[in-house]
């Protein structure tokens, strides 16, 4: 893995932090439902590829969520991962910090994923948001490594729309390490769903840009 790569990987989390970022365990009995389809391409062929991701989770109690995290594409299921995760520290700081461990399969392979969650809220004016980052290592039976850490950025634009920015990296066990850059908008068509539309564009790694469309449920 490049060092450049890596010094990012290490460094996004800690960046989170100083301008403010956030995670928060799901409240006890709330749960929360995301699944979405992403189309990417044309690729140098002139084909599409089209992906889903499913991510849902619990609140067990006021300190523990559990979770899973699913995704792949038409021809199979490329994530398949049940997680636990709890806060770490006073529920009542600004900062939140927390840990998660996961199990599972990914790209058809059994895998650990330990990972580690900061961040806090945020107010631009009178718009109040929060700033989030993920570092997740993937490993598996065989022995290999993969690294993944995605730094988002939301902002509330009114009482139903939100604005989400993320910045995606990675390096995979097997293939190039890549970055990438996944804005999105977020309209809150009733009561506990929303539908989010977004785009992926590659900065680094190749791949193609996306068109994203998800729908988020919370009961």
């Amino acid at each position: 893995m490049p060092g450049r790569l890596l010094a990012i990987l290490a460094l996004l989390p800690w960046l989170a932090t100083a301008v403010l970022g956030g995670a928060w365990p799901r409240a006890e009995g709330e749960g929360f439902l995301a699944a979405s389809g992403t189309v990417e391409g044309p690729d140098e062929f002139g084909l599409y590829s089209q992906s889903f991701s499913v991510f849902a989770e619990y609140g067990a109690t006021e300190r523990l969520t559990l979770g899973v995290d699913l995704g792949g594409d038409a021809g199979r299921m490329s994530k398949a991962i049940a997680f636990l995760r709890w806060p770490l520290g006073r529920s009542e700081r600004q900062l939140r910090v927390a840990l998660e461990v996961g199990a599972g399969q990914v790209d058809q392979e059994a895998a650990l994923r330990p990972a580690f969650s900061v961040g806090r809220g945020i107010s631009i004016g009178e718009r109040h948001g929060w700033l989030n980052a993920d570092t997740r290592a993937i490993l598996f039976e065989g022995g290999t490594t993969a690294y993944e850490t995605d730094v988002t950025a939301g902002l509330s634009l009114g009482d139903r729309v939100k604005a989400l920015v993320q910045l995606q990296a990675g390096a995979p066990a097997q293939g190039r390490d890549y970055l990438r850059l996944a804005p999105s908008v977020v309209y809150e068509a009733r009561p506990g769903t929303q539908i989010e539309l977004g785009l992926t564009e590659p900065l680094t790694g190749g791949g193609e840009r996306g068109f994203k469309l998800g729908l988020w449920r919370t009961f």
